[in-house]
């Protein structure tokens, strides 16, 4: 793992689950493409990720992605908190171990739902039932398969998921005791 994402990780753990799910979020959805307004605002505009789906800020998609809007940064914490809270209610809800999970691995969950969001894929998945079957060890190491994307009709792996799953899969295997 990065040392500036290990210490910015450290540092949220003080803050809680949210907080450490946030520093994920931020980290590996970065910003997207932004333009400077005259007045010196910058403003996140729309974009595709790589497999095709219309995003904005960090990670947010869905219907409140417009691809003509320009969105301030005050829109974007909005949004980001906002699909942050959807992503813990969807672990809350989907994981039912979820409370006897240490916040590390709650993190872990809240960013796989972020990214991946509550859909047949990870209702359906082996994650979650070994999750629910408390074989929490078996459900962190999971993690790691969540790594590939259809682009341009092809399941390909994206290593910007092979990190972000890997990040993923050692908070929620070795991180219990920080």
């Amino acid at each position: 793992m990065n040392a500036a994402l290990r210490n910015r990780l450290i540092a949220a753990g003080a803050g809680g689950t949210l907080a450490i799910a946030a520093v994920l979020q931020a980290w590996y959805e970065g910003e997207g493409p932004t333009v400077r307004q005259p007045s010196g605002a910058v403003l996140s505009v729309p974009y595709k990720d790589p497999v095709g789906i219309w995003t904005v800020c960090r990670g947010v998609t869905g219907p409140e992605v417009v691809p003509a809007k320009r969105y301030t940064a005050a829109e974007c914490r909005a949004l980001e908190a906002k699909h942050l809270d959807i992503a813990e209610a969807h672990a809350r809800r989907y994981i039912t171990t979820y409370d006897e999970l240490n916040k590390w691995q709650q993190a872990a969950l809240i960013d796989w739902f972020y990214n991946l969001g509550a859909n047949s894929s990870t209702l359906n998945s082996t994650l979650r039932a070994k999750f629910n079957a408390g074989e929490i060890e078996g459900g962190c190491d999971e993690l790691s398969r969540w790594v590939k994307g259809r682009v341009k009709g092809q399941l390909v792996t994206l290593n910007g998921l092979v990190d972000r799953r890997g990040t993923g899969e050692e908070l929620c295997l070795h991180w219990g005791s920080r």
